[in-house]
């Protein structure tokens, strides 16, 4: 049985093909949203002039000298590109000079972008023309105050003094905020390195959206006063099959359901094997493990494959990195991670091995076994035959039966 996996977000996504003997049982399982269409560019820019509980840019930004525009960093797939061409249209309508305007990633506790990775989220045409910068965790952000948690909120000086604050992203199923999207981009996005550190020590669930670790980044952005955030789900292929636009947490909030409708994936029970594979997030691996119920249905002694597949390899990370082995990592590094009890082999596939950076997700354990060339794993996995469960989009899978809590 030929599968082909999604691979390379924002490089030309290009499939990664996988084959397994025919009579092994192979279910597939991918979220319900895959194959939704794509929207036309008319489409997208008329959701932006259309918000939810705000008014529109085009009216909120009157008077305003200057606009920054956040936007979510290389790590997510997010194509931003036509979403932001939207926004500057609707920022001239109100009068803000395009001179005016620019742009600021959001990379949180990640490496700084360059040139070719604010392309690849962009497009040549704003890179050409407008100023576009990396936050800098360490340096440059300003004090705000103090969240219901009393963790101080410290965020990026050059978004924080902007006239008008647009900030873009996406919406997938996270392990800590309940959903990525809605204030995730304030915070860790563009927050200094201390107030990153002190919100990760906040309590979290996969969809509860009001947790502790929940509150605190929307009152980051409250902190913040942003006008409008803009958040989009993608179909398979990576492109923008649904947006809202509107007050900071009521894209979250108000579609709750309909979101997790949109990443329903079906929950394969009592496998031999899980493959589950990174697309959206490739360069943070352990997302596809982390979903919740993703293991829970390996039979004991059964195997994972973790496959993901960006040449950027993992991402470089100033929070979880391990940064060598003469000290401590970064500032939350946790030194070790357990594969399951139930779980007998941990299979890492992956075109791009980097050993080093991988060591932050504790990919390259003893006892694990990296394997460029699907053929090395299926070598030593053997010949008889299995029960196996495929996600192709482990990082954005929201299983059946682990949906509604809120």
């Amino acid at each position: 049985m030929l599968i082909q996996l999604p691979a390379h977000s924002l490089y030309g996504n290009e499939p990664v093909d996988v084959q397994f003997p025919n009579d092994w049982d192979v279910q597939v399982s991918s979220f319900q949203g895959e194959s939704e269409p794509a929207l036309t560019e008319r489409e997208i820019a008329e959701a932006i002039r259309h918000p939810n509980c705000t008014p529109p840019i085009r009216e909120a930004a009157k008077g305003c000298k200057n606009a920054v525009i956040i936007f979510d960093d290389i790590t997510r797939a997010t194509p931003v590109g036509p979403i932001a061409k939207a926004v500057i249209a609707e920022l001239e309508e109100a009068g803000v000079p395009r001179e005016k305007i620019e742009f600021m990633a959001a990379v949180g506790g990640h490496r700084a972008m360059c040139r070719e990775d604010f392309v690849r989220k962009l497009g040549e045409d704003i890179v050409n023309e407008f100023r576009v910068w990396s936050h800098n965790p360490f340096f440059n952000c300003v004090y705000l105050g103090k969240t219901s948690q009393q963790i101080p909120i410290e965020l990026n000086a050059e978004c924080v003094y902007a006239d008008f604050k647009v900030a873009i992203g996406a919406i997938f199923p996270h392990v800590s905020t309940g959903a990525g999207g809605g204030g995730k981009i304030i915070l860790p996005g563009i927050a200094s390195m201390e107030t990153i550190r002190r919100w990760h020590l906040t309590d979290s669930g996969m969809w509860l959206t009001d947790s502790d670790c929940r509150r605190t980044v929307t009152e980051a952005a409250d902190l913040l006063g942003l006008n409008i955030k803009i958040d989009v789900l993608m179909n398979g292929r990576g492109e923008i099959a649904r947006v809202y636009a509107g007050d900071c947490e009521s894209n979250l909030q108000d579609h709750y359901d309909e979101i997790q409708r949109f990443f329903c994936t079906r929950h394969v029970p009592d496998v031999d094997l899980v493959l589950t594979n990174n697309y959206f997030k490739p360069t943070e691996p352990n997302c596809a493990l982390v979903q919740m119920g993703m293991l829970e249905t390996i039979r004991p002694g059964g195997d994972i494959i973790l496959s993901y597949h960006s040449p950027q390899g993992c991402a470089c990370h100033y929070v979880w990195g391990k940064w060598g082995d003469s000290g401590i990592g970064g500032c939350m590094y946790r030194k070790q991670w357990r594969i399951p009890e139930n779980v007998n082999r941990f299979f890492v596939f992956t075109k791009y091995p980097d050993f080093a950076t991988s060591s932050s997700y504790h990919l390259n354990e003893d006892g694990n076994f990296f394997a460029r060339q699907w053929g090395e794993i299926m070598d030593a996995l053997g010949k008889s035959p299995r029960r196996v469960a495929v996600y192709p989009y482990g990082d954005a899978c929201c299983f059946e039966d682990k949906m509604g809590t809120r």
